[in-house]
């Protein structure tokens, strides 16, 4: 009997490829997670000589400092968070109930890609492979907004570490990323800067107005507080700090305002219920 194949055209995540989803979403996780940690304290072994090409993930910060370079404190909550919230989801594909088996299952090849391509940025990043490693960021984002696309109202937890705080991290990314690639360092760039961050605004508001998902508001403000400190603890006197904090601080009250009906008058309930019967004859056939 051959392996099934979790990447098969099976949105609902059937018993036929449930074992396959296991197995290279725990392995893509551990391949991300394992990567992450050793190359946030250590650069990459010297390559072909030229070893002042690698630095940890961090390191890059300090050696090619841009507009777009946030405080590593920030991003390493972020990314524990992720971490554990992911940890959370492929619990859930072992679960006995066979709702959150499906649930979980029915974004798996995603959440697989995603955590395949991420380990190629770092792979990439962390050896000054600039151009290459924004190509997989690119790639990533149009997974993932594939996925939010065909998954737009899946549950709190498998929207969190498999959708919503992903997204949010490949979209900063792209432009930490493409502004060390070009060198962002100059007066032009950095007015250019000045205009492009404003790109998370417009981006979180989107996603709150269309699909009232706090969930992307919180997590766009937590990134740009991150960048407002990173960029603020270096030039003091700069309006990408200010920039930073203004749209933090419009998207969290825009996200708050989202948040507090949508959880009590119960929509997302109603969301999740209505997926639960739309799936009830998936469940017998199952």
């Amino acid at each position: 009997m051959p392996f099934p194949n979790p990447f098969g055209r099976d949105r609902e995540g059937t018993e036929r490829n449930i074992t396959g989803y296991k197995v290279a979403t725990i392995l893509s996780f551990l391949l991300n997670l394992t990567f992450t940690i050793m190359y946030t304290s250590h650069a990459p072994e010297n390559a072909h000589g030229h070893s002042h090409w690698n630095h940890t993930i961090y390191g890059l910060r300090d050696h090619d400092y841009t507009a777009f370079s946030p405080s590593y404190v920030f991003v390493s909550i972020y990314w524990v968070t992720l971490f554990i919230l992911q940890i959370g989801y492929i619990w859930h594909l072992f679960s006995d109930n066979a709702v959150y088996v499906k649930e979980a299952a029915a974004v798996g090849s995603h959440f697989i890609l995603f955590n395949i391509l991420q380990f190629a940025w770092v792979h990439l990043w962390t050896r000054s492979h600039w151009w290459f490693s924004e190509i997989m960021l690119a790639l990533n984002w149009m997974n993932l907004v594939g996925l939010y696309l065909r998954h737009p109202h899946t549950p709190r937890w498998v929207h969190l570490p498999a959708v919503a705080l992903p997204l949010v991290w490949v979209e900063f990314a792209l432009f930490w990323n493409g502004a060390v690639m070009v060198h962002c360092s100059s007066l032009a760039c950095r007015i250019l800067a000045n205009v492009a961050i404003w790109n998370f605004l417009v981006f979180a508001a989107f996603f709150l107005l269309v699909f009232k998902d706090y969930q992307i508001g919180f997590a766009t403000s937590f990134l740009m507080a991150g960048l407002g400190v990173g960029q603020f603890a270096t030039k003091t006197f700069a309006l990408q700090w200010i920039f930073a904090f203004t749209i933090m601080a419009i998207v969290f009250l825009g996200s708050i305002l989202v948040a507090v009906p949508t959880i009590f008058t119960g929509e997302e309930r109603a969301d999740v219920a209505a997926g639960d019967r739309e799936r009830a004859p998936l469940l017998e056939d199952a």
